[in-house]
Protein backbone atom coordinates (compact mmCIF):
# COMPACT_ATOMS: atom_id res chain seq x y z
CA UNK A 1 0.00 0.00 0.00
CA UNK A 2 1.53 3.26 -0.65
CA UNK A 3 2.13 6.10 1.65
CA UNK A 4 -0.91 8.29 -0.02
CA UNK A 5 -3.43 5.10 0.33
CA UNK A 6 -2.35 4.48 3.96
CA UNK A 7 -2.95 8.06 5.06
CA UNK A 8 -6.22 8.12 3.30
CA UNK A 9 -7.12 5.16 5.04
CA UNK A 10 -6.56 6.49 8.64
CA UNK A 11 -8.62 9.63 8.05
CA UNK A 12 -12.33 10.03 9.20
CA UNK A 13 -15.07 12.37 8.30
CA UNK A 14 -16.72 14.86 11.05
CA UNK A 15 -19.58 12.05 11.10
CA UNK A 16 -17.61 8.83 12.16
CA UNK A 17 -15.45 11.08 14.18
CA UNK A 18 -18.07 12.48 15.82
CA UNK A 19 -19.34 8.82 16.97
CA UNK A 20 -16.15 7.99 17.91
CA UNK A 21 -16.27 10.81 20.51
CA UNK A 22 -20.35 10.62 20.90
CA UNK A 23 -20.71 14.16 20.24
CA UNK A 24 -22.34 16.51 17.73
CA UNK A 25 -20.71 17.58 14.48
CA UNK A 26 -21.27 21.06 15.70
CA UNK A 27 -18.66 20.82 18.45
CA UNK A 28 -16.46 19.01 16.35
CA UNK A 29 -16.14 21.68 14.40
CA UNK A 30 -15.89 24.54 16.80
CA UNK A 31 -13.30 22.12 18.39
CA UNK A 32 -11.13 22.10 14.95
CA UNK A 33 -11.81 25.58 14.43
CA UNK A 34 -9.98 26.65 18.06
CA UNK A 35 -7.35 24.20 17.36
CA UNK A 36 -8.13 22.27 20.48
CA UNK A 37 -8.71 19.19 17.82
CA UNK A 38 -6.38 18.90 15.10
CA UNK A 39 -8.23 18.37 11.45
CA UNK A 40 -7.04 18.23 7.91
CA UNK A 41 -8.98 20.51 4.89
CA UNK A 42 -9.04 18.46 1.97
CA UNK A 43 -10.74 19.14 -1.34
CA UNK A 44 -12.21 22.22 -3.03
CA UNK A 45 -15.15 22.52 -0.49
CA UNK A 46 -12.39 22.13 2.51
CA UNK A 47 -13.86 19.17 4.45
CA UNK A 48 -12.93 18.17 7.45
CA UNK A 49 -10.59 14.96 7.92
CA UNK A 50 -9.86 13.66 11.15
CA UNK A 51 -6.64 11.10 12.36
CA UNK A 52 -7.68 8.34 14.64
CA UNK A 53 -5.12 9.16 16.60
CA UNK A 54 -5.67 12.54 17.24
CA UNK A 55 -9.34 11.38 18.70
CA UNK A 56 -7.84 8.94 20.89
CA UNK A 57 -5.31 11.63 22.22
CA UNK A 58 -8.05 14.10 22.77
CA UNK A 59 -9.75 11.68 24.59
CA UNK A 60 -6.74 10.95 26.63
CA UNK A 61 -5.90 14.81 27.27
CA UNK A 62 -9.63 15.35 28.13
CA UNK A 63 -10.86 13.92 31.35
CA UNK A 64 -14.51 14.20 31.72
CA UNK A 65 -15.24 16.60 35.07
CA UNK A 66 -15.60 14.80 38.29
CA UNK A 67 -13.36 11.68 36.58
CA UNK A 68 -11.58 9.56 38.98
CA UNK A 69 -8.11 6.99 38.51
CA UNK A 70 -8.74 3.82 40.81
CA UNK A 71 -5.50 1.34 41.12
CA UNK A 72 -6.29 -1.85 39.15
CA UNK A 73 -7.10 -5.22 41.16
CA UNK A 74 -4.50 -7.26 38.91
CA UNK A 75 -1.02 -7.19 40.91
CA UNK A 76 2.06 -4.80 38.76
CA UNK A 77 -0.99 -3.81 36.12
CA UNK A 78 -0.52 -0.36 35.55
CA UNK A 79 -1.98 -0.09 32.03
CA UNK A 80 -5.13 1.06 31.06
CA UNK A 81 -8.09 1.97 29.09
CA UNK A 82 -9.81 5.33 28.42
CA UNK A 83 -13.52 5.48 28.26
CA UNK A 84 -15.70 8.47 28.65
CA UNK A 85 -12.46 10.36 29.33
CA UNK A 86 -12.20 8.13 32.67
CA UNK A 87 -8.60 6.31 32.91
CA UNK A 88 -9.79 2.61 33.54
CA UNK A 89 -7.07 0.13 34.53
CA UNK A 90 -7.51 -3.63 33.07
CA UNK A 91 -8.73 -5.58 36.13
CA UNK A 92 -11.75 -3.94 36.16
CA UNK A 93 -15.31 -5.42 35.81
CA UNK A 94 -18.05 -2.69 35.11
CA UNK A 95 -21.61 -2.14 34.55
CA UNK A 96 -23.61 0.03 31.86
CA UNK A 97 -27.33 0.86 31.20
CA UNK A 98 -29.13 2.24 27.93
CA UNK A 99 -32.63 2.48 26.81
CA UNK A 100 -32.48 3.11 23.41
CA UNK A 101 -30.68 1.75 20.21
CA UNK A 102 -28.22 4.70 20.41
CA UNK A 103 -27.79 4.61 23.96
CA UNK A 104 -26.22 0.71 23.40
CA UNK A 105 -23.77 2.41 20.88
CA UNK A 106 -22.19 5.16 23.57
CA UNK A 107 -19.83 3.29 25.06
CA UNK A 108 -19.89 0.02 23.38
CA UNK A 109 -18.17 1.43 19.84
CA UNK A 110 -15.71 3.73 21.89
CA UNK A 111 -14.67 0.42 24.00
CA UNK A 112 -14.00 -2.20 21.09
CA UNK A 113 -12.59 0.71 18.84
CA UNK A 114 -9.97 1.60 20.82
CA UNK A 115 -9.38 -1.94 21.92
CA UNK A 116 -8.61 -3.04 18.48
CA UNK A 117 -6.92 0.32 17.82
CA UNK A 118 -3.99 -0.72 20.39
CA UNK A 119 -4.04 -4.33 19.82
CA UNK A 120 -6.34 -5.60 22.73
CA UNK A 121 -7.81 -9.08 21.98
CA UNK A 122 -11.65 -8.00 22.39
CA UNK A 123 -14.79 -10.32 22.83
CA UNK A 124 -18.13 -9.37 21.82
CA UNK A 125 -21.16 -11.64 23.58
CA UNK A 126 -24.32 -10.15 22.49
CA UNK A 127 -27.91 -11.67 20.85
CA UNK A 128 -27.19 -11.46 16.86
CA UNK A 129 -28.90 -8.05 16.42
CA UNK A 130 -27.35 -6.53 18.49
CA UNK A 131 -24.15 -8.14 16.98
CA UNK A 132 -25.40 -6.54 14.18
CA UNK A 133 -26.05 -3.17 15.36
CA UNK A 134 -22.91 -2.54 17.34
CA UNK A 135 -20.69 -4.22 13.63
CA UNK A 136 -22.74 -2.24 11.50
CA UNK A 137 -21.81 1.03 13.32
CA UNK A 138 -18.03 -0.76 13.75
CA UNK A 139 -18.04 -0.99 10.12
CA UNK A 140 -18.57 2.38 8.89
CA UNK A 141 -15.04 3.48 11.09
CA UNK A 142 -12.94 0.57 10.83
CA UNK A 143 -13.84 -1.24 7.32
CA UNK A 144 -11.59 -3.95 8.33
CA UNK A 145 -13.96 -5.36 10.89
CA UNK A 146 -14.24 -8.57 9.45
CA UNK A 147 -10.89 -9.27 8.65
CA UNK A 148 -10.12 -8.37 12.89
CA UNK A 149 -12.91 -11.15 13.24
CA UNK A 150 -11.62 -13.74 10.84
CA UNK A 151 -7.78 -13.11 12.66
CA UNK A 152 -9.51 -13.52 16.02
CA UNK A 153 -8.69 -9.95 16.75
CA UNK A 154 -12.41 -9.74 17.33
CA UNK A 155 -14.46 -12.71 19.11
CA UNK A 156 -18.26 -12.74 18.71
CA UNK A 157 -20.41 -15.30 20.21
CA UNK A 158 -24.40 -15.21 20.95
CA UNK A 159 -24.14 -16.32 24.82
CA UNK A 160 -24.31 -19.88 25.24
CA UNK A 161 -26.86 -22.26 27.34
CA UNK A 162 -25.65 -22.23 31.23
CA UNK A 163 -22.97 -20.03 33.46
CA UNK A 164 -20.65 -22.58 33.81
CA UNK A 165 -20.11 -22.85 29.96
CA UNK A 166 -19.06 -19.11 29.68
CA UNK A 167 -17.15 -19.19 32.63
CA UNK A 168 -15.04 -21.85 31.31
CA UNK A 169 -14.83 -20.47 27.66
CA UNK A 170 -13.33 -16.89 29.02
CA UNK A 171 -11.05 -18.96 31.06
CA UNK A 172 -9.65 -20.76 28.65
CA UNK A 173 -9.70 -18.02 25.86
CA UNK A 174 -7.61 -15.33 28.81
CA UNK A 175 -5.29 -18.12 29.13
CA UNK A 176 -4.76 -18.99 25.48
CA UNK A 177 -4.26 -15.14 24.87
CA UNK A 178 -1.76 -15.31 27.38
CA UNK A 179 0.35 -18.02 26.26
CA UNK A 180 0.18 -15.74 22.48
CA UNK A 181 1.57 -12.82 24.38
CA UNK A 182 -1.24 -10.82 24.59
CA UNK A 183 -1.15 -8.89 27.32
CA UNK A 184 -4.67 -6.37 27.26
CA UNK A 185 -8.30 -7.81 26.85
CA UNK A 186 -11.45 -6.42 26.98
CA UNK A 187 -14.91 -8.01 27.28
CA UNK A 188 -17.98 -6.53 26.24
CA UNK A 189 -21.57 -7.89 27.10
CA UNK A 190 -25.11 -7.29 26.63
CA UNK A 191 -26.69 -9.00 28.48
CA UNK A 192 -29.87 -9.41 27.03
CA UNK A 193 -28.55 -12.37 25.06
CA UNK A 194 -29.23 -14.38 28.21
CA UNK A 195 -33.49 -14.37 27.16
CA UNK A 196 -32.14 -15.99 24.22
CA UNK A 197 -30.58 -18.50 25.74
CA UNK A 198 -33.14 -19.24 28.33
CA UNK A 199 -30.81 -18.48 31.11
CA UNK A 200 -32.47 -17.11 34.36
CA UNK A 201 -31.67 -13.96 35.88
CA UNK A 202 -31.01 -15.78 39.00
CA UNK A 203 -28.35 -18.07 36.64
CA UNK A 204 -26.92 -14.78 35.44
CA UNK A 205 -26.43 -12.96 38.85
CA UNK A 206 -24.78 -16.22 39.85
CA UNK A 207 -22.16 -15.80 36.92
CA UNK A 208 -21.44 -12.20 37.22
CA UNK A 209 -20.69 -12.94 40.95
CA UNK A 210 -18.25 -15.46 40.27
CA UNK A 211 -16.89 -13.37 37.34
CA UNK A 212 -16.79 -10.63 39.46
CA UNK A 213 -14.49 -12.73 42.40
CA UNK A 214 -12.59 -14.17 39.67
CA UNK A 215 -11.64 -13.98 36.14
CA UNK A 216 -12.11 -9.88 36.17
CA UNK A 217 -9.49 -9.20 38.74
CA UNK A 218 -7.44 -12.34 38.02
CA UNK A 219 -6.80 -11.27 33.89
CA UNK A 220 -5.94 -8.01 32.27
CA UNK A 221 -9.03 -7.70 31.27
CA UNK A 222 -11.53 -4.42 31.62
CA UNK A 223 -15.11 -6.19 31.43
CA UNK A 224 -18.22 -4.25 30.60
CA UNK A 225 -21.84 -5.78 30.66
CA UNK A 226 -24.40 -3.76 29.01
CA UNK A 227 -28.20 -4.02 30.43
CA UNK A 228 -31.01 -2.65 28.01
CA UNK A 229 -33.68 -1.26 30.58
CA UNK A 230 -36.20 -1.46 28.15
CA UNK A 231 -35.98 -5.88 28.68
CA UNK A 232 -34.56 -5.92 32.02
CA UNK A 233 -36.68 -5.57 35.09
CA UNK A 234 -35.77 -3.11 38.26
CA UNK A 235 -34.92 -6.17 40.28
CA UNK A 236 -32.65 -7.22 37.63
CA UNK A 237 -30.71 -3.76 37.19
CA UNK A 238 -30.54 -3.49 40.87
CA UNK A 239 -28.97 -7.34 40.95
CA UNK A 240 -26.36 -5.92 38.19
CA UNK A 241 -25.38 -2.78 39.92
CA UNK A 242 -24.49 -5.46 43.14
CA UNK A 243 -22.26 -7.82 40.80
CA UNK A 244 -19.99 -4.89 39.72
CA UNK A 245 -18.50 -2.90 42.54
CA UNK A 246 -16.17 -1.61 40.80
CA UNK A 247 -18.28 0.96 38.53
CA UNK A 248 -18.71 2.88 41.59
CA UNK A 249 -15.22 4.06 41.59
CA UNK A 250 -15.91 6.16 38.95
CA UNK A 251 -19.21 9.03 38.58
CA UNK A 252 -22.07 6.48 37.28
CA UNK A 253 -23.72 9.09 34.82
CA UNK A 254 -20.79 7.97 32.43
CA UNK A 255 -22.54 4.71 32.51
CA UNK A 256 -26.15 5.64 31.52
CA UNK A 257 -26.76 5.57 27.68
CA UNK A 258 -28.10 8.39 26.33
Amino acid sequence: MSTAAHVAEELLNIKQAAKILNTSEISLRRWSDSGKLPCLRIGVRRERRFRLADLFAYLEQSPAPGSSVKAGHVTGQVSHITLEGISIDYGNHLCAFYETDQGRLKLALPFLLSGLQVGDRCFMVAATEVQAHILGELRDVRPGIDEDMKEGRLIVMDGMPSSAEIYAFFEKAFLDAGKHGIHGLRVLGDMAWILHKNVSIEELNDFETRYNNGLGHRFPVVSLCQYDARVFSGTAILGALKCHDDTFHYPLTHFLGV
